[in-house]
């Protein structure tokens, strides 16, 4: 996702520069609270989360995802429903629309979604700790049960969209850790979750990105939180398998994550070094996990090509999987927030496999998601 992260870099207040000392903003802004009354009556108006059906969880072995003691090849999609991406996800998805993307996705043969959650949608009064916003929850309960309806395993993005600036994620704010204490405790039995992806492209707010040049974060210091925020999420859930998916700097990872996801935006001949080179630093087990062309800057035909080729090649090489950047394009319209908006009609909206209409690009039948 490191067209959206770039983006959220170049709006950060140049108030940044000397800002963190320690991690430590220099003026902050007090986060609302809510009353003990009210943070009673938020916990009260969510139910429980329900598990689905015992499915197993997947696991390792021999460097190789294994669920259900079989082998498991991840293939499928970065995930947002094509009318509600980015903010609107956990606010405004209707489970309908979601049902018939994911009956779309499954009748091709993907297996795997990843789905990046947006705690501010999520939780109210964050000077409380994790208060719950019981409709965002409700909608990503729904999200998981339908996803697990239909067989297909969850890699959950923490800490996406997270607050860079008056209390920075890096600086391990006590809110943002009770927020993921919360919904690793929530969903920590669900089969249906592949694995923890801690946080998307930290390694971009410590300068990774060859494209935007804001070295805003140490890189110890966001590297340190990594390993903090895997240590805390391992102590809270032993069933879940851990990674975090870096941009350039994957293999600085691998000390916090149980398996090394990285993204990769460019050609077969690229990610053949990208992944020689993580070989060689690393032991640990590799996920392509994102990787996609837009069809504004491509035409179809190139798009299912270069899809093809490296598709193929993480097969060949052994990887654990890959997931395509994205499933769906983003009607204009809709990819901005709040409402009412229009973005720009850039490249952004066109890295799909499918358009806003559900019409195949020939992308699709240049993937093979079936062994």
């Amino acid at each position: 996702m490191i067209r959206q992260a770039a983006l959220s870099l170049l709006v950060l207040s140049l108030t940044l520069i000397g800002m963190f000392a320690g991690g430590q903003s220099a003026t902050r802004e007090p986060l609302p609270t809510c009353t003990e009354a009210e943070q009673a009556a938020a916990l009260a108006a969510l139910a429980p989360y329900a598990t689905t059906a015992d499915g197993g969880f997947v696991t390792l072995e021999d460097g190789r995802f294994s669920a259900g003691g079989q082998p498991f090849t991840a293939r499928g999609f970065n995930y947002y429903p094509s009318r509600y991406p980015w903010r609107r996800f956990l606010t405004e998805t209707d489970g309908d629309s979601v049902s018939v993307e994911l009956d779309l996705l499954r009748s091709v043969g993907a297996n795997t979604l990843r789905i990046f959650l947006w705690h501010e949608a999520l939780f109210q009064c964050p000077g409380s700790g994790a208060v719950p916003v019981a409709a965002s929850f409700e909608r990503l309960d729904e999200f998981i049960r339908a996803a697990a309806e239909r067989d297909l395993r969850l890699i959950v993005t923490l800490n996406d969209l997270t607050d860079l600036e008056n209390y920075p994620l890096y600086s391990d704010p006590a809110h943002a850790r009770a927020q993921t204490a919360f919904i690793v405790e929530r969903y920590r039995a669900e089969p249906a979750i592949l694995a923890w992806d801690v946080r998307n492209e930290g390694d971009i707010d410590y300068g990774s990105n060859q494209t935007v040049k804001l070295n805003v974060f140490p890189r110890e210091q966001v590297l340190g939180w990594l390993a903090a925020a895997a240590e805390q999420v391992r102590a809270l859930d032993s069933n879940h398998l851990i990674t975090a998916g870096w941009y350039l700097d994957a293999e600085a990872t691998a000390p916090y994550v149980d398996f090394v996801s990285f993204h990769h935006w460019y050609d077969a001949a690229g990610l053949l070094e990208r992944i020689q080179a993580l070989q060689a630093a690393t032991d640990k087990p590799l996920l392509l996990e994102e990787v996609g062309y837009s069809t504004q800057r491509m035409n179809d035909d190139d798009q299912a090509r270069t899809l093809r080729e490296v598709t193929t090649l993480a097969e060949r090489e052994g990887l654990l999987g890959w997931l395509i950047w994205t499933a769906f394009d983003f009607p204009t319209d809709r990819s901005c927030y709040p409402s009412p908006c229009l973005s720009p009609d850039n490249a952004e909206h066109y890295f799909g496999i499918w358009r806003t209409d559900y019409s195949a690009k020939p992308a699709l039948d240049a993937l093979t998601f079936a062994d």
